[in-house]
Protein backbone atom coordinates (compact mmCIF):
# COMPACT_ATOMS: atom_id res chain seq x y z
CA UNK A 1 0.00 0.00 0.00
CA UNK A 2 1.27 3.49 -0.83
CA UNK A 3 0.48 6.82 0.83
CA UNK A 4 -2.43 7.17 -1.62
CA UNK A 5 -5.72 6.76 0.23
CA UNK A 6 -9.13 6.00 -1.20
CA UNK A 7 -11.97 8.30 -0.19
CA UNK A 8 -13.64 5.15 1.13
CA UNK A 9 -10.73 4.55 3.52
CA UNK A 10 -12.78 5.65 6.51
CA UNK A 11 -12.31 4.20 9.94
CA UNK A 12 -15.40 2.23 10.99
CA UNK A 13 -17.06 3.94 13.88
CA UNK A 14 -20.23 3.51 15.82
CA UNK A 15 -20.45 5.92 18.76
CA UNK A 16 -21.14 4.07 21.98
CA UNK A 17 -20.70 0.62 20.45
CA UNK A 18 -18.44 -1.67 22.46
CA UNK A 19 -15.16 -2.75 20.90
CA UNK A 20 -14.95 -6.43 19.99
CA UNK A 21 -12.70 -8.37 22.37
CA UNK A 22 -12.22 -11.29 19.98
CA UNK A 23 -12.02 -11.89 16.27
CA UNK A 24 -15.08 -14.15 16.46
CA UNK A 25 -17.09 -11.27 17.95
CA UNK A 26 -15.97 -8.83 15.23
CA UNK A 27 -16.79 -11.35 12.50
CA UNK A 28 -20.24 -11.92 13.99
CA UNK A 29 -20.95 -8.17 13.94
CA UNK A 30 -20.37 -8.19 10.18
CA UNK A 31 -22.28 -11.47 9.77
CA UNK A 32 -19.21 -13.26 8.41
CA UNK A 33 -19.06 -17.02 8.95
CA UNK A 34 -15.68 -18.73 8.49
CA UNK A 35 -14.23 -22.13 9.24
CA UNK A 36 -12.51 -22.52 12.64
CA UNK A 37 -9.08 -23.02 11.00
CA UNK A 38 -9.55 -19.85 8.95
CA UNK A 39 -10.47 -17.89 12.08
CA UNK A 40 -7.43 -19.28 13.90
CA UNK A 41 -5.03 -18.26 11.10
CA UNK A 42 -6.62 -14.84 10.67
CA UNK A 43 -6.33 -14.21 14.41
CA UNK A 44 -2.68 -15.29 14.35
CA UNK A 45 -2.08 -12.99 11.36
CA UNK A 46 -3.76 -10.11 13.21
CA UNK A 47 -1.58 -10.67 16.31
CA UNK A 48 1.65 -10.91 14.29
CA UNK A 49 0.73 -7.75 12.39
CA UNK A 50 0.02 -5.95 15.66
CA UNK A 51 3.40 -7.13 16.98
CA UNK A 52 5.17 -5.62 13.96
CA UNK A 53 3.03 -2.50 14.17
CA UNK A 54 4.70 -1.67 17.48
CA UNK A 55 8.05 -1.50 15.65
CA UNK A 56 6.94 0.33 12.49
CA UNK A 57 3.92 1.91 10.81
CA UNK A 58 2.53 -1.21 9.15
CA UNK A 59 -1.23 -0.56 9.34
CA UNK A 60 -3.83 1.79 10.81
CA UNK A 61 -6.34 -1.04 11.30
CA UNK A 62 -5.18 -2.22 14.72
CA UNK A 63 -8.44 -3.34 16.35
CA UNK A 64 -10.47 -6.45 15.57
CA UNK A 65 -13.38 -4.32 14.35
CA UNK A 66 -11.20 -2.33 11.94
CA UNK A 67 -9.43 -5.47 10.78
CA UNK A 68 -12.69 -7.22 9.94
CA UNK A 69 -14.68 -4.24 8.60
CA UNK A 70 -11.89 -3.16 6.25
CA UNK A 71 -9.27 -5.83 5.65
CA UNK A 72 -11.38 -8.99 5.83
CA UNK A 73 -14.42 -7.47 4.09
CA UNK A 74 -12.26 -6.05 1.28
CA UNK A 75 -10.48 -9.39 0.86
CA UNK A 76 -13.83 -11.21 0.67
CA UNK A 77 -14.79 -8.95 -2.22
CA UNK A 78 -11.70 -10.03 -4.16
CA UNK A 79 -12.31 -13.66 -3.17
CA UNK A 80 -15.80 -13.66 -4.65
CA UNK A 81 -14.39 -12.70 -8.05
CA UNK A 82 -11.38 -15.03 -8.21
CA UNK A 83 -11.53 -18.30 -10.13
CA UNK A 84 -10.28 -21.63 -8.69
CA UNK A 85 -6.49 -22.00 -8.75
CA UNK A 86 -5.87 -18.46 -10.00
CA UNK A 87 -2.32 -17.15 -10.01
CA UNK A 88 -2.48 -13.61 -8.62
CA UNK A 89 -0.08 -10.76 -7.83
CA UNK A 90 -0.96 -8.49 -4.91
CA UNK A 91 0.41 -5.13 -6.09
CA UNK A 92 1.58 -2.98 -3.16
CA UNK A 93 0.45 -5.40 -0.46
CA UNK A 94 1.25 -3.03 2.44
CA UNK A 95 0.55 -5.06 5.59
CA UNK A 96 -0.46 -8.12 3.55
CA UNK A 97 -3.97 -7.19 2.45
CA UNK A 98 -5.54 -8.65 0.46
CA UNK A 99 -2.85 -11.21 -0.43
CA UNK A 100 -2.24 -12.88 2.95
CA UNK A 101 -5.94 -12.88 3.86
CA UNK A 102 -6.80 -14.41 0.47
CA UNK A 103 -4.20 -17.13 0.97
CA UNK A 104 -5.85 -18.03 4.30
CA UNK A 105 -9.41 -17.94 2.98
CA UNK A 106 -8.65 -19.55 -0.39
CA UNK A 107 -5.76 -22.05 -0.14
CA UNK A 108 -6.35 -23.02 -3.80
CA UNK A 109 -5.05 -19.63 -4.94
CA UNK A 110 -1.44 -19.08 -5.94
CA UNK A 111 -0.66 -15.74 -4.28
CA UNK A 112 2.43 -13.60 -4.86
CA UNK A 113 3.02 -10.37 -2.90
CA UNK A 114 4.86 -7.26 -4.03
CA UNK A 115 5.84 -4.21 -1.98
CA UNK A 116 8.13 -1.27 -2.77
CA UNK A 117 9.06 -0.42 0.85
CA UNK A 118 11.79 -2.88 1.85
CA UNK A 119 11.21 -2.76 5.64
CA UNK A 120 7.50 -3.30 5.21
CA UNK A 121 8.05 -6.12 2.71
CA UNK A 122 10.41 -7.95 5.08
CA UNK A 123 8.00 -7.53 7.98
CA UNK A 124 5.18 -9.12 5.97
CA UNK A 125 7.54 -11.86 4.76
CA UNK A 126 8.32 -12.64 8.42
CA UNK A 127 4.59 -12.79 9.21
CA UNK A 128 3.99 -15.11 6.25
CA UNK A 129 6.81 -17.39 7.36
CA UNK A 130 5.54 -17.59 10.94
CA UNK A 131 2.06 -18.40 9.65
CA UNK A 132 3.51 -21.32 7.71
CA UNK A 133 2.25 -19.97 4.38
CA UNK A 134 4.22 -20.37 1.16
CA UNK A 135 3.78 -16.93 -0.38
CA UNK A 136 6.62 -15.28 -2.33
CA UNK A 137 7.43 -11.64 -1.60
CA UNK A 138 8.81 -9.46 -4.41
CA UNK A 139 10.57 -6.36 -3.08
CA UNK A 140 10.32 -3.45 -5.49
CA UNK A 141 7.89 -2.11 -8.05
CA UNK A 142 5.65 -4.79 -9.53
CA UNK A 143 6.01 -3.46 -13.08
CA UNK A 144 9.80 -3.79 -12.88
CA UNK A 145 9.42 -7.52 -12.25
CA UNK A 146 7.07 -7.81 -15.24
CA UNK A 147 9.63 -5.90 -17.30
CA UNK A 148 12.33 -8.43 -16.33
CA UNK A 149 10.29 -11.19 -17.98
CA UNK A 150 9.22 -14.62 -16.80
CA UNK A 151 6.48 -13.36 -14.47
CA UNK A 152 2.91 -14.18 -15.51
CA UNK A 153 -0.37 -13.90 -13.64
CA UNK A 154 -4.05 -14.32 -14.22
CA UNK A 155 -4.92 -11.26 -12.12
CA UNK A 156 -3.26 -8.26 -10.54
CA UNK A 157 -5.16 -7.47 -7.33
CA UNK A 158 -4.83 -3.83 -6.32
CA UNK A 159 -6.11 -2.00 -3.23
CA UNK A 160 -5.34 1.62 -2.20
CA UNK A 161 -2.26 1.96 -4.40
CA UNK A 162 -2.87 4.79 -6.90
CA UNK A 163 -5.50 6.43 -9.15
CA UNK A 164 -6.60 4.51 -12.25
CA UNK A 165 -4.67 6.92 -14.47
CA UNK A 166 -1.37 6.00 -12.81
CA UNK A 167 -2.08 2.28 -12.65
CA UNK A 168 -2.94 2.06 -16.34
CA UNK A 169 0.17 4.04 -17.27
CA UNK A 170 2.47 1.90 -15.16
CA UNK A 171 1.18 -1.44 -16.41
CA UNK A 172 0.32 -0.49 -19.99
CA UNK A 173 3.46 -2.10 -21.53
CA UNK A 174 2.95 -5.39 -19.66
CA UNK A 175 -0.48 -6.72 -20.65
CA UNK A 176 1.34 -9.71 -22.17
CA UNK A 177 2.18 -10.74 -18.59
CA UNK A 178 -1.32 -10.83 -17.06
CA UNK A 179 -4.96 -11.24 -18.07
CA UNK A 180 -6.79 -8.67 -15.97
CA UNK A 181 -6.64 -6.15 -13.14
CA UNK A 182 -8.97 -6.33 -10.15
CA UNK A 183 -8.93 -2.89 -8.52
CA UNK A 184 -10.78 -1.92 -5.36
CA UNK A 185 -12.05 1.66 -5.45
CA UNK A 186 -14.19 4.12 -3.52
CA UNK A 187 -16.92 6.48 -4.79
CA UNK A 188 -14.55 8.60 -6.92
CA UNK A 189 -13.82 5.73 -9.30
CA UNK A 190 -16.09 7.30 -11.93
CA UNK A 191 -13.95 10.46 -11.94
CA UNK A 192 -10.78 8.38 -12.18
CA UNK A 193 -12.25 6.44 -15.10
CA UNK A 194 -12.99 9.72 -16.86
CA UNK A 195 -9.39 10.87 -16.40
CA UNK A 196 -8.05 7.60 -17.80
CA UNK A 197 -10.36 7.87 -20.82
CA UNK A 198 -9.31 11.48 -21.42
CA UNK A 199 -5.69 10.39 -21.79
CA UNK A 200 -6.58 7.43 -24.02
CA UNK A 201 -5.53 4.82 -21.46
CA UNK A 202 -8.81 2.88 -21.67
CA UNK A 203 -8.45 2.28 -25.42
CA UNK A 204 -8.81 -1.43 -26.16
CA UNK A 205 -9.70 -2.22 -22.53
CA UNK A 206 -13.04 -3.28 -21.04
CA UNK A 207 -13.96 -2.06 -17.55
CA UNK A 208 -16.67 -3.81 -15.55
CA UNK A 209 -17.94 -3.43 -11.99
CA UNK A 210 -17.79 -6.98 -10.63
CA UNK A 211 -18.66 -6.32 -6.97
CA UNK A 212 -20.18 -3.54 -4.92
CA UNK A 213 -20.72 -3.29 -1.16
CA UNK A 214 -21.03 -0.90 1.79
CA UNK A 215 -18.19 -0.77 4.33
CA UNK A 216 -19.59 -1.85 7.72
CA UNK A 217 -20.02 1.00 10.19
CA UNK A 218 -19.35 3.79 7.67
CA UNK A 219 -22.04 3.84 4.99
CA UNK A 220 -19.29 4.38 2.39
CA UNK A 221 -19.46 2.30 -0.77
CA UNK A 222 -16.64 0.32 -2.34
CA UNK A 223 -16.61 -1.16 -5.84
CA UNK A 224 -14.38 -3.84 -7.30
CA UNK A 225 -13.42 -3.06 -10.90
CA UNK A 226 -12.22 -5.55 -13.47
CA UNK A 227 -10.15 -4.25 -16.37
CA UNK A 228 -9.11 -6.62 -19.13
CA UNK A 229 -8.31 -6.36 -22.85
CA UNK A 230 -11.47 -6.30 -24.98
CA UNK A 231 -10.35 -9.38 -26.90
CA UNK A 232 -10.17 -11.33 -23.62
CA UNK A 233 -13.61 -10.25 -22.36
CA UNK A 234 -16.26 -12.96 -22.21
CA UNK A 235 -19.57 -11.01 -21.95
CA UNK A 236 -20.91 -9.78 -19.74
CA UNK A 237 -17.92 -9.62 -17.35
CA UNK A 238 -15.79 -12.75 -17.47
CA UNK A 239 -12.18 -12.75 -18.65
CA UNK A 240 -10.44 -15.48 -20.65
CA UNK A 241 -7.36 -16.75 -18.80
CA UNK A 242 -4.06 -18.17 -20.01
CA UNK A 243 -2.83 -21.54 -18.77
CA UNK A 244 -0.62 -21.17 -15.70
CA UNK A 245 0.50 -23.57 -12.99
CA UNK A 246 1.43 -22.64 -9.44
CA UNK A 247 3.84 -25.56 -9.32
CA UNK A 248 6.45 -23.46 -11.12
CA UNK A 249 6.17 -20.50 -8.73
CA UNK A 250 9.12 -19.68 -6.48
CA UNK A 251 8.98 -19.22 -2.69
CA UNK A 252 10.69 -16.88 -0.24
CA UNK A 253 11.82 -13.29 -0.68
CA UNK A 254 13.10 -11.83 -3.95
CA UNK A 255 15.20 -8.78 -3.13
CA UNK A 256 15.19 -7.04 -6.53
CA UNK A 257 13.59 -7.39 -10.00
CA UNK A 258 14.84 -10.40 -11.93
CA UNK A 259 13.46 -12.90 -14.47
CA UNK A 260 10.70 -15.03 -13.01
CA UNK A 261 9.87 -18.75 -12.95
CA UNK A 262 8.16 -18.71 -16.34
CA UNK A 263 11.21 -17.30 -18.12
CA UNK A 264 12.29 -19.26 -21.17
CA UNK A 265 15.68 -19.11 -22.79
CA UNK A 266 15.73 -16.69 -25.70
CA UNK A 267 12.45 -14.94 -24.86
CA UNK A 268 12.20 -11.16 -25.05
CA UNK A 269 11.08 -9.22 -21.92
CA UNK A 270 7.63 -7.60 -22.47
CA UNK A 271 8.92 -4.01 -22.46
CA UNK A 272 11.57 -4.84 -25.05
CA UNK A 273 8.87 -5.94 -27.50
CA UNK A 274 7.59 -2.38 -27.66
CA UNK A 275 10.97 -0.72 -28.14
CA UNK A 276 12.05 0.41 -31.59
CA UNK A 277 14.86 -1.76 -32.85
CA UNK A 278 17.82 0.13 -34.34
CA UNK A 279 18.18 -0.50 -38.06
CA UNK A 280 21.40 -0.99 -40.02
CA UNK A 281 23.49 2.10 -40.59
CA UNK A 282 23.19 3.55 -44.05
CA UNK A 283 26.52 3.95 -45.87
CA UNK A 284 27.69 7.48 -46.54
CA UNK A 285 27.48 8.54 -50.16
CA UNK A 286 29.92 10.90 -51.82
CA UNK A 287 28.19 13.74 -53.68
CA UNK A 288 31.14 15.09 -55.60
CA UNK A 289 34.78 14.62 -56.43
CA UNK A 290 37.33 15.39 -53.80
CA UNK A 291 34.86 14.96 -50.90
CA UNK A 292 35.48 12.46 -48.14
CA UNK A 293 32.46 10.07 -48.19
CA UNK A 294 32.97 9.28 -44.51
CA UNK A 295 32.55 12.85 -43.31
CA UNK A 296 29.34 14.80 -42.91
CA UNK A 297 29.48 18.27 -44.52
CA UNK A 298 29.44 21.12 -42.02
Amino acid sequence: MSDYQEDSDIQPSAPGAPTSATLEEALAKCQIALLPEQVRLLDQYFQLRREWNQKMNLTRHDTYDQFVARDVVDSLSFMRCLQPDEVILDVGTGSGVPGVVLSILRPDLCVVLSETVGKRARAVADIVSRLGLKIPMLIGRAEKYLEAGGWEFHSLVIRAVAPLLNLLRWFRPYWDCFDRMLILKGPRWVTERGQARHYGLMHGLALRVVDRYTIPGTGAESVLLQICPEERLIPPRECRFRKLSCEEMITGVVESPQPGPFAKKGTVPPAAKHQKKPGPKKPSVSKGPGKNPGRRPK
